[in-house]
């Protein structure tokens, strides 16, 4: 959190209108002198007591309580409206901000009522880059607000300290601000001060915007309190200069100014006084940046232009458009913007205004002097903008069916409106010849142009709807009840041709889909379409059969509830319409599908089977039948033929959003995430505001495609309309989601938040699934900070409700957590009990998908316990299930588990085999991460077979990838350490210190003690390679005494091997034999450690003179080596053999000369590896090659 500085302001030494809203800037020097004046006091029980000077202002002092839960920790601004303060939450404990209202702004009843409202207002704009604004409460009689507390430099001060930025600095930090003010404007809040105080930048570049709407309702009556002129006229829109009515486009102008004076260090339009520069913007274009600055590109000036443009059509149209065109130049690219017509005459029409300023001087400034001080209260509204289309256009017809309006008024039948138009939206059908405009998309064009239910639907509203749903024909109309009689009377208006036809339908009240069946009937005959197409649409038609009204009105509200993603609500409606109607096969097939969703596995199971009964049975329309079938594969995770199922729905149906999101979701259960992310993309396309599919877009990008920022872009938006419509089942399920997001993004405290508030909503709703799966998100971050005994707590609570619920599957998957945080504690055979529950689970509930994710998990802990044989058949067994599931993903990973048991036997071609299949999966499925660790894998197998230069590229790009996704965990830490030790081994231990240090800083911070012990033992050999044995000693002998607690084996037998080595390098051989000859006996199937062991014996062999047993033992190590292919051990080998014989005497100089000669060949050949020209550099190999070539002669 900044402290503001003195005089803040464009015109230096005086403090303007230029002040920001949020924190207002205090005078340093006054501050200081009353701070030695009063500091001491403390409050009295009158209340706060006030500065002098500062117009009554309460200041609060440190270590005082504010509404018995607010600490006081430091006083960090003051200026007209109140004071703001550092400030300890002492319930939540965290730090916050809190600002005081003035008491003379606190006693308007109004002021607080209208600032009650824009803080409501203020908190659904939820988003990374906007400052959170938390609660408004009361204390003795002082109003104030609890804010994020952020530590960082506003734009403001960066401007006054550094003057122009790079380019690449400032699209960086204008990209953030688009990203915000795109949170505001998608659910109708226009910030209208947007100014460089009002934005600031965090210690880890993150940029935040502030004070979204408070300044409106605060300086809502046009002036401040003393009568001042109140709002920001450096950073006003023409239009808001002028009164004029606000959208979005004006806060994007005023990012252009912002934008503008990041790159030059000044404003585009500099004058004597802020209303005379004010005037200019209404009247001129600023200079193109490229005039002031000679580091500004063509497209780069062209952004800013646009931004800049007085005549607002010809300005961007929204942030999204900027941040396009913002990405694309970071890329390099050439800005997709087309220049303005405005742009092409600008150097014409600014001599033209230069040279009438004076003449149109006078007729702007008085605009100003009578319109401005008006600006300030004027109340615009802002409509959301409406995103267009994206995707290719769809051939033929589009309808929209608008809800029929109650004209007879009566309460009991205002649910037939929208059953009406949902009906008949199926009941017309579906062609490549006809799409209907989703229901979803529909229902938020009408929201946006504030159409109600009473709305009277005249020719304008139709073609206003028209437009933004893009449909060329809409129905519309009304309905009323005249005794048991349902009438309606439709209008069908065909927008391209100016026709329109009304069409009338009626039936009993309890025969309403005979009246829909003619209305569809109707409406097909009117559209001007071929025979043909007519009876394909007729083929494709179907509304839900029941014999039931109070059946159909309860499926009806069902479905619109399970649109939203209110499945609790929903299953409460689909149950009643199934006890109206218990033959109402779709009602019940629906049931299922929320049953799923809550996990209610065994109800879904049932509801479907009977669904399907019903319609085998029945005499349903064939679509009707093939969603049922198709949801019923889903249900019983049949997900091949449900994927065939839903993409024949599709085709028939290809604007049914509910069938492009059930595919999207069976798209992520069969791995095939790009598919997944392609179906929810084009949901959002046509309907920009779905939830549930920004939703499930976030919820890909974070989890399958590491893309934890764009996740949040997605989710930040879903939560605003989430909160926007009170949504609470969905506003929990995207904060759970965003709390995996940023565990992702490596802050593990705003995902902690996240992952509480989840909590605290669905315990308040009942939604005890929610509850224990935002429980296990939790302890799995409790586990990523070593906090493994809560992790267990966690996991265990989220157990016993699963199981409390019946929920088997998902208790399932919660043993197959708790069985990885054993496996992380070394206690495998916990972890190998879960394990096995686990997958009995998972195959009596059918999801063999988790049945192989247990197979695997199993071979990965006999692995670890170095029972290779299990090891080996579970990894098999859980390799033909997915290749029977055919989910390319997983038998990447599971060929990467695999290829690890082949390291560890020393089966190195094997393992390069299994690697590279599994990388060739993970390419096609776009799998980064999944394709760095394996790239890592093969980076060691050539180290095992002394390809340090490949080993070393392998490592790097792996250790690139991971970087870039934002990674910053164990798996990192690994892949540094893993990489130092292969420069080290190339001969480059000079680049190995830095990620050493890397590794090591993450290695302490999730304490992982193995991981620790084996960054040591990199570090004694880097010192060990440049030849400081002393050095090496004590790092080897840190990590023996580390790992020896540490619970990993195959790290204890490297460490205690490393330090019987030093004990030789120290010529101390019958030590080192003394430490090794237990070593012999170790548990440890790791081949390469074996072959080590085994060598490091016959070397202290040969030193204390037992040439014969060291040569028997050698010459097996040989085979060994020349069978597994790793060339560094073969060349030690022949060393240690060509030495043996040659210290044995002169009968075994001619075989001593041939081992030499091949240490030299392989030594020679390591060295010809691009990559590992200095490996030979090393102490170790030098010595070796250089007495090889002393002997071979």
């Amino acid at each position: 959190m900044r402290t503001p500085l003195k005089g803040e302001s464009s015109s230096a030494g005086e403090l303007s209108s230029d002040a920001p809203t949020l924190f207002g800037a205090p005078d340093a020097e006054r501050y200081k002198e009353s701070s030695q004046t009063y500091g001491g006091s403390r409050l009295s029980q009158d209340g706060p007591r006030s500065y002098p000077g500062t117009g009554g202002q309460p200041i609060l002092e440190v270590g005082s309580v504010v509404a018995h839960r607010y600490e006081i920790v430091a006083l960090l601004g003051e200026g007209g409206m109140g004071a703001v303060y550092k400030a300890k939450d002492l319930e939540l404990n965290r730090t916050i901000a809190l600002k005081t209202i003035r008491h003379e702004l606190g006693g308007n009843l109004a002021i607080v009522e209208r600032f009650k409202q824009e803080l409501i207002l203020s908190t659904q704009v939820t988003h990374r880059n906007v400052v959170r604004i938390f609660d408004l409460g009361e204390s003795d009689r002082m109003k104030f607000i609890t804010m994020e507390y952020i530590e960082g430099k506003d734009l403001r001060t960066i401007i006054y300290e550094r003057g122009k930025l790079p380019p690449d600095e400032v699209v960086d930090i204008i990209a953030q601000v688009c990203r915000a003010l795109d949170a505001a404007h998608s659910v109708g809040v226009i910030h209208r001060d947007l100014k460089p105080q009002n934005i600031m930048r965090d210690q880890n570049g993150r940029i935040l915007v502030m004070d979204f709407g408070l300044a409106r309702t605060l300086e809502g009556d046009g002036m401040t309190m003393s009568g001042a002129l109140v709002g920001t006229m450096e950073y006003m829109s023409p239009e808001q200069a002028l009164s004029k009515s606000l959208d979005q486009r004006s806060d994007i102008y005023s990012l252009g100014l912002i934008f503008y004076e990041l790159l030059s260090g000044e404003s585009p339009f500099r004058a004597d006084t802020a209303l005379a520069s004010l005037i200019r913007r209404t009247q001129e274009r600023a200079m193109p940046l490229s005039q002031c600055t000679s580091n500004i590109s063509g497209p780069l000036d062209q952004i800013v232009a646009r931004c800049l443009e007085r005549e607002v059509e010809f300005r961007y149209q929204s942030v999204t458009e900027v941040l396009a065109d913002l990405e694309l130049w970071q890329r390099k690219g050439v800005v997709s913007m087309v220049t303005s017509q405005a742009t092409r005459r600008q150097p014409v029409l600014s001599m033209w205004l230069w040279e009438k300023r004076w003449w149109l001087w006078g007729a702007a400034a008085l605009a100003l002097v009578f319109g401005i001080a008006g600006y300030v209260g004027v109340n615009s509204k802002s409509a959301s903008p409406t995103s267009k289309e994206l995707g290719a256009a769809v051939q033929g017809m589009s309808l929209a069916i608008l809800p029929f309006r109650n004209s007879s008024g009566d309460a009991n039948d205002a649910w037939i409106g929208a059953s009406v138009a949902d009906m008949l939206s199926t009941d017309i059908g579906q062609s490549a010849h006809l799409r209907t405009v989703s229901t979803d998309r529909l229902h938020q064009v009408l929201s946006d142009l504030r159409i109600g239910p009473d709305t009277v639907i005249d020719p304008d509203t139709v073609r206003r709807v028209a437009q933004f749903s893009n449909a060329d024909i809409v129905v519309s109309g009304q309905y009323a009840r005249f005794g048991d009689q349902i009438v309606i009377d439709a209008t069908i208006r065909d927008i391209k041709r100016g026709q329109s036809v009304a069409v009338k339908a009626q039936a009993l009240a309890k025969d309403l889909p005979t009246a829909i069946d003619s209305l569809a009937d109707s409406v097909r005959k009117n559209l001007s379409l071929s025979p043909d197409v007519l009876q394909e649409l007729k083929a494709q038609s179907f509304k839900p059969n029941s014999t039931s009204v109070e059946a159909l009105r309860n499926y009806n509200e069902g479905l619109a509830l399970m649109r939203e993603g209110k499945n609790l609500d929903a299953y409460k409606s689909f149950q009643v319409a199934t006890k109206d109607d218990p033959q109402f096969a779709l009602a019940l097939s629906r049931l299922a599908e929320v049953q799923s969703e809550l996990g209610f596995e065994s109800d879904a199971e049932q509801s479907s089977r009977r669904a399907t009964e019903l319609a085998s049975s029945e005499d349903l329309p064939l679509p009707e039948k093939y969603l049922i079938t198709a949801n019923h594969a889903r249900i019983i995770k049949d997900n091949k033929q449900a994927i065939e199922a839903y993409k024949n729905l599709a085709a028939s149906w290809p604007s049914d959003v509910d069938v492009q999101y059930n595919l999207g979701g069976l798209y992520i259960a069969t791995g095939d995430y790009a598919k997944a992310r392609d179906m929810f993309s084009k949901i959002l396309q046509a309907d920009p505001k779905n939830i549930k599919a920004l939703w499930q877009m976030g919820v890909v990008e974070a989890l399958f495609f590491g893309n934890p920022q764009a996740a949040l872009d997605s989710l930040s938006k879903g939560l605003n309309l989430a909160t926007q419509v009170d949504n609470q089942e969905q506003k929990a399920l995207i904060l759970l989601s965003m709390g995996i997001s940023y565990k992702k993004l490596n802050n593990p405290e705003e995902a902690l938040r996240n992952f509480e508030e989840s909590i605290a909503i669905n315990e308040k709703i009942g939604q005890k699934r929610g509850v224990a799966a935002a429980l296990a998100e939790v302890a799995n971050l409790q586990a990523q900070r070593g906090n493994t005994d809560v992790a267990l707590t966690d996991f265990n609570k989220a157990l016993a409700l699963l199981r409390e619920i019946g929920m088997k599957k998902e208790a399932g998957d919660t043993l197959v957590d708790i069985g990885v945080v054993y496996q992380d504690r070394g206690e495998y055979d916990q972890a190998l009990q879960r394990y096995k529950e686990a997958l009995q689970i998972q195959r009596e509930t059918g999801d063999q998908n988790y049945e192989a994710l247990c197979l695997y998990n199993i071979a990965d802990v006999y692995l670890a316990k170095s029972d290779t044989d299990n090891a080996f058949t579970y990894y098999q067994q859980a390799l033909q299930l997915r290749e029977k599931l055919g989910v390319s993903a997983r038998i990447s990973e599971t060929l990467g588990g695999l290829a690890e048991a082949y390291t560890q036997t020393g089966q190195y071609d094997a393992a390069l085999t299994s690697l590279m299949r599994g990388l060739e999966l993970s390419r096609q499925v776009g799998d980064a991460r999944q394709t760095a660790l394996l790239s890592h894998q093969i980076g060691l197998v050539f180290e095992y077979q002394g390809r340090f230069g490949a080993a070393v590229k392998s490592m790097q790009e792996s250790t690139k990838t991971l970087r870039d996704r934002g990674e910053h965990g164990s798996d990192m830490a690994i892949l540094l350490n893993d990489l130092a030790g292969a420069l080290a081994r190339a001969g480059r231990g000079d680049e190995s210190s830095k990620p050493l240090d890397e590794a090591e800083a993450i290695a302490r911070e999730v304490k992982n003690d193995a991981l620790i012990a084996q960054i040591l033992n990199t570090r004694g050999d880097v010192a060990f390679y440049r030849g400081d044995i002393k050095s090496a000693d004590q790092f080897y002998k840190s990590a023996l005494a580390l790992s020896a607690h540490a619970k990993d084996n195959d790290t204890l037998v490297l460490s205690k091997l490393n330090v019987a080595r030093m004990a030789m390098a120290q010529d101390h051989p019958k030590e080192a034999l003394g430490m090794l000859r237990p070593l012999n006996s170790s548990d440890t199937a790791n081949a390469y450690l074996s072959l080590q062991r085994a060598i490091a014996n016959a070397q202290a062999e040969v030193d204390t003179g037992d040439y014969a047993k060291a040569e028997r033992d050698l010459e097996q190590s040989l085979v060994r080596s020349e069978k597994a292919g790793t060339r560094l051990d073969s060349a030690r080998i022949n060393y240690l053999l060509g030495t043996s014989m040659r210290l044995r005497g002169t009968a075994e100089k001619g075989r001593s000369s041939y081992y030499y000669g091949e240490t030299l060949r392989l030594l020679d050949a390591i060295r010809a590896d691009p990559g590992a020209e200095n490996v030979l550099h090393r102490a170790d190999l030098k010595t070796i090659y250089d007495d090889a070539r002393q002997w071979k002669m």
